[in-house]
């Protein structure tokens, strides 16, 4: 897309699995608009679903989004790459909703006024010229002049974009064009949070971590990823030379964890586990939850000592191997590393949602690196092999016991 309004319209998404907050907050939707004036609508009239072919500046490559209008020009929802991440912004409450699924969270932050549309708002000058059809439909369009440069859009009756191409004032050059729309109703839920996300609180100083605002009960363990039949790129091993995918003795591991969204730092998650026990802890910096996964009982514990509340659910995922018992699955090893002082081999593999993976293990099953589409997602900063304090894992009887959310 053009940088012609970068600073206010950058669409989300460009840089990673959810949206750099600032620059969509400034996209409040329609105001009030005399149709018979000589500009266009802002917000498409009725509810829409528009397939985009976006061109970020800077980049010859072509990108994907999907972007959700209602029909009352109050709403819109900008969906990120792979169902990593949604964004909602709803003018009427001056708010938007950064959602990121693969988390299960959400953090809610005031949106600026003053705007209009996703391109366009009223303190731009418009020029009308002719029309012409784009993915099907017939649309008008006009030259716009603003304080960063100028374009032409390409706009329906019904206040739909379907087409986007200029230069800023720095002669950046970017082009988005509609390449569906589906006028079908859209039901209340397409702009509401999903069941069972919790809400995170943003940092309020540089080097902080987001922090959960309720009992974290959807929370997820560290989970040792099984590979699925697939075709991968390295060197396919007999099933009795796969990794083991859990520790076959105590260890205490310091994971960072890639940031929620972009512009947060990686947070640091404790796992300790004990064979004997054959349960894991793990301990999220900047949260006041911790948890504790009893793999012989399949069950999970989410535990606030300082609300004196805990929850406690079916572990998630499938039985954890026991000890010395290998993995079925393709495992395909592509390289070795040293991580956190630890040797690791590291093997793609293909998860239960069909995406690829390059997963370092150790030898003796502890998970040292994973990294999915080039992009490190988590990462051992230190590796301690000891003996694990059975205490650590016992669940105080003073907790009063808190129902989970549902989806």
């Amino acid at each position: 897309m053009s940088s012609l309004f970068k600073k206010s319209y950058q669409l989300p998404f460009y840089k990673g699995a959810m949206c750099g907050i600032g620059s969509l907050l400034l996209v409040p939707m329609a105001l009030a608009q005399d149709n018979n004036s000589e500009k266009p609508l802002f917000m498409p009239k009725r509810d829409a679903t528009v397939i985009y072919a976006i061109k970020p500046e800077n980049s010859s490559l072509l990108q994907s989004r999907k972007i959700i209008f209602s029909g009352d020009g109050n709403t819109m929802r900008v969906d990120g790459p792979d169902n990593l991440g949604t964004v909602i912004v709803d003018a009427a409450k001056k708010t938007a909703t950064v959602i990121a699924n693969k988390s299960r969270i959400y953090t809610v932050v005031a949106s600026k006024s003053g705007q209009a549309g996703l391109f366009l708002d009223p303190s731009m000058t418009f020029q009308k010229k002719g029309t012409e059809r784009i993915a099907g439909i017939i649309c008008r369009d006009w030259k716009v002049k603003g304080p960063k440069g100028s374009a032409i859009v390409c706009i329906t009756e019904d206040g739909v974009l379907l087409k986007q191409e200029g230069t800023d004032a720095d002669g950046v050059e970017g082009k988005t064009v509609a390449l569906s729309v589906d006028y079908s109703k859209l039901p209340a839920s397409t702009f509401q949070i999903p069941p069972g996300y919790q809400p995170v609180k943003l940092p309020e100083h540089k080097g902080d971590s987001p922090v959960l605002i309720n009992p974290n009960s959807t929370a997820q363990p560290l989970i040792p990823m099984k590979a699925q039949p697939g075709e991968g790129q390295g060197e396919k091993v007999e099933a009795d030379q796969n990794p083991f995918i859990t520790p076959q003795r105590d260890v205490d591991v310091v994971y960072a964890i890639a940031g929620a969204m972009p512009g947060l730092p990686p947070f640091h998650q404790r796992m300790r586990w004990s064979v004997g026990e054959w349960k894991q802890r793990i301990d999220s910096q900047g949260v006041d939850t911790y948890m504790i996964t009893d793999y012989k009982n399949q069950q999970l514990v989410v535990l606030n000592p300082e609300l004196k509340k805990k929850t406690t659910m079916p572990s998630p995922g499938d039985s954890i191997l026991a000890p010395s018992q290998r993995p079925t699955g393709d495992y395909m090893k592509v390289g070795e590393a040293t991580i956190a002082g630890q040797h690791c081999n590291e093997w793609q593999i293909v998860d239960s949602e069909g995406n690829p993976n390059d997963i370092c293990y150790t030898d003796d099953g502890v998970m040292l690196r994973v990294v999915r589409n080039n992009i490190p997602l988590v990462m051992a900063l230190k590796v301690v092999y000891a003996p694990q304090d059975t205490k650590l894992f016992q669940v105080p009887s003073n907790l009063t016991e808190l129902a989970p959310a549902h989806p």
